[in-house]
């Protein structure tokens, strides 16, 4: 695997606690910790497996529902949280526009480990 994967992998999970405390506060249940949990580890497994096939070896079409488990919370987490934390701004009487850069930086960082799945998906189907 090459340095800037294992970087990568490093990155996503060194932020995974930081994530899964912030959505444990504005949510108060354990839901949505725990799909967030599983969809940043199935990321990390997609990125490890393109890499190292015969570590992790998805083969079928089940790894398509995986990938689409990830892409569909991910979704999910990203307007749910955009509605919470737009709440929690307004309440404490400040402004804030969240649409436009807080999106793009979270696609472009989590983009590689999307594209790495779908490939990934492609193999197992092969």
């Amino acid at each position: 695997m090459p340095w800037w994967a294992s970087l990568y992998i490093a990155f996503i999970l060194m932020s995974l606690p930081f994530g899964l405390v912030t959505i444990h506060r504005l949510e108060q249940d354990l839901l949505h910790p725990v799909g967030g949990l599983v969809s940043s580890l199935l990321s990390v497994s997609f990125v490890m497996s393109y890499f190292l096939p015969e570590l992790l070896p998805y083969q079928g079409i089940q790894t398509w529902l995986l990938l689409g488990f990830v892409l569909g919370w991910d979704g999910y987490s990203f307007l749910r949280l955009k509605d919470r934390l737009s709440e929690v701004i307004e309440q404490a009487g400040e402004s804030v526009d969240m649409q436009g850069a807080s999106f793009f930086v979270g696609l472009i960082l989590i983009l590689p480990a999307y594209i790495w799945g779908f490939l990934v998906c492609i193999r197992a189907v092969a």
